[in-house]
C-alpha cells in the first residue's frame, strides 16, 4: 500500500508463450537480486508493490489465454473459481474480477477467511491423519514438474482416492 508499484521493472517469465503455463523462476531470481541491494524501508515497500503488480499482470494475461482457450470448446458454464491462498489477495481478486467481466465469466471466490494457504491445509490434513494413526507410504517419487494427468494416474495406481 505504501510502495510505488512502478519503481521496479520486473520480468514476466513466459508471459507470451507457454499457453496457460506459469513460471515465476526469473521473477523470483530478480526479487532476490534486488532485495539484496535495498537500503531503505521505502525501497522495500516499492519492491513489494512492484512484485504485486507484476504478479497481477501475469495472472491477468494467463487468465485471458485460459478464457480464450475455453471459449473455443464451450459457450456455456462460464464460471471461474479462484481459491486457495492467492484468492485472499485483494489486488489479485480485483484484477481477476476485471478479466471475468471483460469475458462474461462469473467469478467465484470463497470468503477471504476461507482462503487458506495450501501448505497450511495439507499440514492440517497430516495432523488429522496422524491423530487417527493413519499413515501413508512415503514412496511417492519427487517430481515437481509431473503433469497433473500423470500424477492422477500414479496416485490412483497407489490406491489413493481422488
Amino acid at each position: 500500500k505504501q510502495g510505488d508499484a512502478n519503481k521496479f521493472k520486473l520480468p514476466k517469465p513466459i508471459i507470451n508463450k507457454g499457453g496457460c503455463n506459469l513460471s515465476f523462476a526469473g521473477l523470483k531470481t530478480a526479487i532476490l537480486r534486488i532485495s539484496s541491494t535495498i537500503k531503505s524501508k521505502q525501497e522495500k515497500y516499492d519492491l513489494a508493490a512492484s512484485f504485486q503488480k507484476t504478479i497481477e499482470e501475469i495472472l491477468e494475461v494467463k487468465t485471458q489465454i485460459a478464457f480464450d482457450e475455453f471459449k473455443k470448446t464451450s459457450k456455456k458454464n462460464k464460471t471461474f473459481v479462484i481459491a486457495g491462498g492467492v484468492a485472499a489477495n485483494k489486488g489479485i481478486r480485483k484484477k481477476l474480477i476485471s478479466v471475468c467481466k471483460k469475458n462474461n465469466f462469473k467469478p467465484i471466490f470463497p470468503e477471504p477467511k476461507l482462503c487458506g494457504d495450501n501448505a497450511a491445509m495439507i499440514a492440517l490434513v497430516g495432523l488429522e491423519k496422524y491423530k487417527i494413526k493413519k499413515f501413508d507410504n512415503l514412496d511417492l517419487p519427487v517430481s515437481p514438474r509431473l503433469p497433473l494427468d500423470k500424477k492422477a494416474k500414479f496416485l490412483k495406481g497407489a490406491g489413493v482416492r481422488l
